[in-house]
């Protein structure tokens, strides 16, 4: 008898813990206090908008969307999870309407999601926009946007496991405002790993010193880095194939740099040499900015970029610029190269995309106080021909 009763009480306690233990399925709806609310799927009461979903969930709560195409621009304004229930199949198209995800607030989590089709109306328009710090973003394909990621003025972002496909990383201290803006290194310092560019490794390097990158890379970020060597490697429809953050003493040379919406970007970078590339087809060609100096940029090819060329910005200083090819850069206005808020860069020998006798102009700018002053530098003897690079 007390055999039979411990019997009895044991398989109720079972029960009673395979109760406690396994959840029932959340509320489709989403209703208050609820962990989960779902987008898509054949459930009553599952929401039909992924940005509907956002609005209505707490902090804390995932937002699972079922496989579909969902054509919005969704503002991720709150910390939580954004899954996709497939990375290949739930598709979040943007409709060429601004960003197609624009994250505003930490502590998110994005995955699973197939993310496409941001504007190509304003330069930072991106598959993902990023304006909040501690953000991470993993197992998603991110592709054929203006920009792939684009943070801005953002730190300790983690990025890992995802596929872009001529899209890529890109982090940045501004994006319209007016320049000057003041260098800050830990808007540059995250956790990137395991992700690819156009089936080719993104390398992001933070550090290191002394190092050869590999030549399978389909994009390069290195914050301050020293002695780095690139070479010849194939940089094509990345956003920005090669930024250097705060690198001294670097070379890259005989590369390919072209196809992008942005461009070979130095930014508070010195002493670093740039030659024997070809640099074409990008928004512009070559953008030495926020006090890069003294970097030697000479026998590359700079060729069909859609804006300039090249520029120097905001205290980037004695740099040269020397027996470089300009061929058809910025057909709309002819401006080859230009330069603002910075002095004292040499310009020397360089062809501009045709036979020159007299010295060629470069027109730029600076600041006396708040108001802007026209400049001009002068390449004093431009090649008659372009050089064989």
């Amino acid at each position: 008898m007390q055999n039979s009763l411990f019997k009895k009480g044991l398989a109720l306690g079972i029960i009673l813990l395979v109760t406690v233990v396994v959840p029932s399925n959340c509320n489709a709806s989403g209703s208050p206090g609820s962990d989960t609310l779902y987008v898509g799927g054949v459930e009553p009461g599952n929401y039909s908008g992924i940005q509907n979903a956002i609005d209505d969930a707490p902090d804390g709560a995932t937002v699972f969307v079922y496989n579909g195409t969902y054509y919005e621009n969704i503002i991720v304004n709150k910390s939580i999870t954004l899954v996709g229930e497939n990375r290949d199949n739930a598709i979040i198209n943007g409709r060429q309407k601004g960003d197609t995800i624009h994250i505003t607030s930490e502590n998110v989590i994005l995955s699973g999601f197939t993310i496409t089709n941001g504007s190509k109306e304003n330069w930072f328009n991106a598959g993902i926009r990023l304006t909040a710090s501690n953000v991470t973003i993993h197992g998603n394909n991110i592709c054929n946007n203006m920009l792939g990621i684009f943070g801005k003025r953002v730190n300790n972002i983690t990025i890992y496991d995802n596929r872009f496909i001529n899209d890529s990383v890109t982090f940045s201290l501004y994006d319209n405002e007016t320049k000057p803006v003041p260098f800050c290194e830990k808007y540059f310092i995250h956790n990137l790993y395991n992700n690819t560019v156009n089936g080719k490794k993104l390398y992001y390097f933070k550090y290191q010193n002394n190092i050869v990158v590999p030549g399978d890379a389909g994009q390069i970020i290195a914050v301050s880095c020293k002695n780095m060597i690139i070479r010849r490697i194939n940089l094509t429809n990345a956003d920005y194939g090669c930024i250097l953050v705060n690198c001294v003493g670097c070379l890259l040379e005989y590369s390919n740099i072209s196809s992008g919406d942005g461009m070979l970007w130095l930014i508070h970078s010195r002493n670093n040499k740039i030659q024997h590339n070809q640099i074409s087809h990008n928004f512009e060609g070559i953008c030495i900015d926020i006090g890069s100096t003294r970097n030697i940029i000479q026998y590359n090819t700079i060729a069909n970029n859609q804006l300039l060329g090249i520029i120097l910005e905001d205290g980037s200083n004695y740099n040269t610029i020397y027996k470089n090819n300009f061929i058809r850069n910025d057909l709309k206005y002819n401006w080859q190269a230009c330069f603002s808020f910075c002095h004292f860069n040499k310009w020397r020998r360089n062809y501009w995309d045709g036979a020159k006798i007299l010295p060629k102009a470069i027109f730029g700018s600076t600041m006396i106080g708040h108001i802007s002053i026209p400049l001009v530098n002068f390449d004093l003897h431009p090649a008659i021909k372009p050089y064989k690079i």
